[in-house]
């Protein structure tokens, strides 16, 4: 994920774990419906976050059969992007996506969820202006709802080092047309 070592190694997948804060800040400021999905859920650091009855899909078995004994919910290895289908009805995804397929996931998370469903996306902040490709899923017809800005960086490491991005929660409703509220949120200052 860093935007400073470009030659470094990437780990597997895109596998960058989401600190628990980052979930907590969005979940204080959110409503999901009756089934969340962590599409993506590596070893279940979101899903742990979640209400009882969320479901975790994971394309890499080792880390999917992680997330079932981490998380205490249902974990399912599959594709999200090719042939994948929910045995179940879902309500709302939450998910830390590949940044390289992120708008794929956006766009198949909306297609999943129901009418008035919530889809939130955890990204670098230049998303929304980095690609003329993305307009898509970030301009006024997109379902963008809300930018939950994340006041502190984030480490994805485990170290508590951090890389040069900003990160923010991208909130999508299905069915929303207009503009997105953006604010900026910070965790409590005796946690930083």
């Amino acid at each position: 994920m860093s935007s400073t070592n470009r030659g470094a190694l990437r780990h597997n997948l895109d596998f960058y774990e989401t600190p628990s804060w980052c979930t907590q800040l969005l979940l204080e400021r959110e409503q999901f419906g009756p089934t969340i999905l962590d599409a993506g859920c590596g070893t279940g650091a979101i899903l742990r976050e979640l209400d009882e009855g969320a479901i975790g899909l994971e394309l890499d078995a080792d880390r999917a059969r992680l997330a079932q004994e981490l998380s205490d919910h249902q974990v399912v290895c599959g594709d999200f992007l090719h042939g994948w289908k929910p045995g179940t009805s879902v309500g709302s995804i939450v998910m830390n996506p590949p940044y390289s397929l992120a708008r794929e996931f956006i766009l198949q998370a909306l297609e999943i969820v129901p009418a008035d469903g919530k889809v939130a996306a955890l990204l670098r902040l230049n998303f929304l202006g980095s690609s003329r490709k993305r307009l898509d899923v970030v301009d006024a017809c997109s379902g963008l709802l809300r930018v939950w800005v994340l006041a502190q960086r984030p480490s994805f490491t485990g170290d508590k080092k951090t890389d040069s991005c900003d990160y923010a929660w991208f909130v999508y409703r299905k069915g929303h047309v207009g503009p997105a509220a953006l604010s900026v949120v910070t965790r409590g200052l005796s946690a930083l």
